[in-house]
């Protein structure tokens, strides 16, 4: 019997509890929901940081600390939700060392800091990996907050920035080459420092004019294709929205900064589909806004490059389908 990937073992979880028709945003989006009222759902999600997978070579574990907030504020954002509380759970190796702990305590303050949301509590266990699992709790108007089955035919497919920043920056941190490093500061930085559009996703879903929405985490390709299936439609790319350090760095090396881009994940960035009549507005409102597609019939993923019709694949970022990133 083949290994399972961390999809695989997420389906076979949950489809023992997809019956349960009074969650109502089942196990498909980027948070999970409880209706408190029919006017306020109270809005959770967990998000888990592990070591030896998560942490790449030259992260500190002040930095690890932040990102592991981020990556939860990040799944609010493509909601358009401002998470109220965090909760985090963490496990040590032993000995802990106090060096290790206020450190952790640091990274954990500054997210909280930036993302306007307080720490409340959490739990503390020892282990043999280092764990940072992050618990988000927030508030939302069920009429406000952008589902991911929402795309229709005719919808713009944009996102907030360029991509391959991530997946560039760890080529480099993996390859410890210093002179790459101070060459491209800005795609080191997209891992060790990576930001959350949670401003930027409140103001998409307060226009009214986004139909869907999902937090890029896992690559772009893997966002496109889960709105596509989510939403029963296929997605037309006129562009790859690719960084231009991404591009550099990529004629440099000789790799693609197509692929780069599309399936690298860990990039933080809101892929949205909007109606056509709101994009100019939005646009104005959300400046890093960029369209790269459209929504279409079908249920394919392609993208149109230079008179060549390429098709995207359903792939990207995968635990227990690759191996560790701290290992070169």
């Amino acid at each position: 019997m083949k290994d399972l990937t961390e999809r695989e073992i997420i389906r076979i979880i949950t489809d023992r509890f997809d019956g349960d028709r009074s969650l109502p945003l089942g196990f498909s989006d980027d948070v999970s929901a409880i209706p408190l009222s029919s006017k306020t759902w109270i809005i959770v999600k967990a998000d888990m940081l592990v070591g030896s997978t998560d942490i790449p070579v030259g992260m500190t574990v002040q930095e690890a600390a932040r990102k592991a907030v981020v990556a939860t504020v990040s799944d609010f954002a493509a909601k358009g939700v401002r998470p109220t509380a965090l909760m985090v759970s963490l496990g040590l190796p032993a000995p802990a060392k106090k060096k290790t702990v206020r450190d952790l305590a640091r990274g954990l303050a500054q997210a909280a800091r930036e993302y306007n949301c307080k720490i409340i509590g959490g739990d503390t266990n020892q282990a043999d990996d280092l764990v940072i699992d992050v618990v988000g709790v927030g508030f939302a108007n069920p009429g406000k907050l952008v589902r991911r089955d929402g795309a229709r035919v005719g919808d713009i497919a944009a996102v907030t920035g360029a991509f391959g920043k991530s997946a560039a920056g760890l080529r480099i941190l993996m390859s410890r080459d210093e002179k790459d490093r101070a060459n491209y500061p800005s795609l080191v930085k997209a891992v060790l420092r990576p930001r959350a559009r949670l401003s930027e996703g409140i103001i998409l879903a307060e226009s009214g004019g986004v139909t869907s929405s999902i937090d890029s985490s896992d690559g772009l390709a893997w966002g496109l294709h889960q709105i596509a299936q989510a939403s029963g439609i296929g997605i037309n790319l006129h562009t790859i929205p690719v960084a231009a350090d991404v591009q550099s760095f990529a004629k440099k090396h000789r790799i693609s900064a197509t692929e780069l881009a599309l399936y690298g994940g860990e990039e933080y960035e809101l892929l949205v589909t909007t109606t056509p009549k709101m994009f100019p507005d939005l646009k104005k409102r959300v400046p890093s806004l960029r369209r790269i597609g459209v929504a279409e019939k079908g249920s394919e993923v392609v993208a149109h490059l230079e008179g060549k019709r390429i098709q995207v694949e359903e792939r990207g970022w995968e635990h227990f389908a690759r191996p560790s990133l701290t290992r070169p």
